[in-house]
């Protein structure tokens, strides 16, 4: 254990103390949060990994080696009012290939509106969601390509405004301990702005979004119970980021029953690794982030919680999420 460990601090510490503030003020900023208690507590260092139904969100492609029906949900609440949900449901098809589909919503409450004369007119309603469908398509044990097409919508009291858009990602496995994965994200997504029902001299306004390239590497040590995970991020409008994680499992060998691939009616007995819990630890942008994982099996359901802490950035208060899984 004490080796495990050393080994999750040696790859944190190639992380430098400070990165660039990045993109936030550009259209599609909620989309650039990060989802999920595992992938914020690995750093978001995810790309490489991209296991689950949140592969939709960090790697369309991950969802290629998704062996069976997953279902995931989590929601965060932030400094000043602010809230980040998300939801998604994958499936494999015929073992080789896999659709999605995903939601995440953001949104501020009570933000009072005021006149000219600084006199109360009423809430401000803004909320901003994305809709997507994913499909990933394994082509073979080593490889996988998948594509989200999304829709994006953002609501400021009268203003409004929408956005399709691609995201198209790739993960390899050119060794049993190594995955690469590469991804480019808003690919074609740009707002329009109409402010002429808002102002009385408003006009059209078009908003695009930074197209995010992501690139990453993750290992699989241990009989894959230890996993150290590399990103770095880029984009038309941001400097370069780095995040780093990684994270150990405690597993329990388990016995599945599975049908014969080229023989009908046949069905043969595997031995698998059961993750039974999870620790991890990570850097995102110089900032720790730690997390923990619970799983459990009911018959041929597994349900799983996992935890998240992050220290908040640049003055903003330090957050929890929690996250649940749940695979049939």
């Amino acid at each position: 254990m004490r080796n495990i460990f050393l080994s999750l601090l040696a790859l944190l510490l190639f992380a430098p103390a400070t990165f660039a503030s990045g993109a936030g003020g550009y259209a599609g900023a909620f989309l650039r949060n990060g989802i999920g208690a595992r992938p914020l507590g690995m750093g978001g260092a995810y790309t490489a990994v991209a296991e689950g139904a949140e592969a939709v969100y960090y790697n369309p492609a991950g969802l290629g080696f998704i062996p069976k029906i997953m279902f995931t949900s989590s929601y965060k609440t932030l400094s000043l009012d602010r809230h980040l949900g998300y939801i998604a449901i994958s499936f494999p098809i015929r073992g080789e290939a896999a659709m999605a589909a995903s939601w995440v919503n953001a949104g501020v409450s009570d933000v009072i509106g005021r006149g000219e004369s600084r006199q109360i007119l009423g809430e401000i309603d803004n909320s901003s969601n994305a809709f997507a469908v994913s499909f990933a398509k394994a082509l073979s044990s080593r490889i996988s390509f998948g594509v989200n097409l999304q829709y994006i919508q953002e609501k400021l009291d009268d203003l409004e405004s929408f956005t399709v858009g691609l995201d198209i990602g790739v993960i390899g496995k050119p060794h049993k301990n190594l995955s690469v994965g590469a991804v480019l994200k808003n690919l074609g997504s740009d707002y329009r702005w109409e402010s002429s029902k808002y102002w009385s001299e408003g006009g059209t306004y078009d908003e695009a979004f930074p197209i995010v390239m992501k690139f990453g590497l993750a290992g699989n040590f241990i009989s894959g119970r230890l996993i150290p995970a590399v990103d770095l991020e880029t984009s038309n409008k941001s400097e370069l980021k780095l995040r780093a994680g990684g994270e150990y499992w405690f597993t329990k060998k388990v016995i599945r029953v599975v049908e014969d691939e080229y023989e009908e009616d046949v069905f043969l007995e595997i031995e698998e690794d059961f993750r039974l819990a999870g620790l991890r630890i990570g850097l995102d942008r110089g900032v720790p982030t730690f997390g923990a994982s619970v799983f459990q099996e009911f018959g041929r359901i597994t349900f799983g919680l996992e935890y998240a802490f992050l220290i908040g950035r640049h003055g903003t208060s330090a957050g929890h999420l929690f996250t649940m899984n749940i695979g049939f």
